[in-house]
């Protein structure tokens, strides 16, 4: 459902994972123009951890947003996907502290490594819309079970 705020933050996260493989992941202190971007960094340094965690992470946002007739699977693809980007930004917080041996003592990591983080906590707040939406079903579905017309104290 496009209408739901959920579906803007799924989309938000999703759209912040997208972007992460178009803009610059790396740039140098001795040459300001020289950008590397997140594809050519996982090609030449082999970052394939990375890439992979990068296509789950993204993919996974992606179908979040169009299981909304099941609210409890999306639940929990959408703490799946947490825990994933969580793991993901760990990964490259590791990268960022031993670039001097990976990239050289002149690199420098831009705004899009934060990323997957900004897209956890949009993922994580989401699912916590989810969950009110699922409440509320629950609680209407309560409510029309009741038996129709009965009074008590004739």
């Amino acid at each position: 459902m496009i209408q739901r705020i959920q579906t803007l933050f799924l989309a938000a996260a999703a759209g912040l994972l997208i972007s992460m493989f178009f803009t610059p992941m790396v740039r140098f202190t001795g040459d300001p123009t020289t950008t590397i971007p997140f594809v050519a960094l996982a090609a030449a340094k082999g970052f394939t951890l990375t890439t992979i965690f990068q296509i789950v992470c993204m993919v996974l946002s992606v179908i979040i947003i169009f299981m909304y007739k099941n609210r409890i699977r999306q639940i929990r693809l959408c703490n799946l996907n947490s825990i994933i980007l969580i793991g993901y930004q760990i990964i490259l917080a590791v990268y960022f502290f031993q670039r001097t041996s990976k990239l050289g003592e002149d690199a420098l990591f831009t705004v899009p490594c934060i990323f997957p983080i900004c897209a956890a906590i949009l993922t994580f707040i989401a699912m916590r819309y989810i969950a009110r939406d699922e409440a509320i079903v629950m609680a209407s579905t309560r409510l029309r079970s009741g038996k129709r017309g009965h009074r008590s104290g004739k």
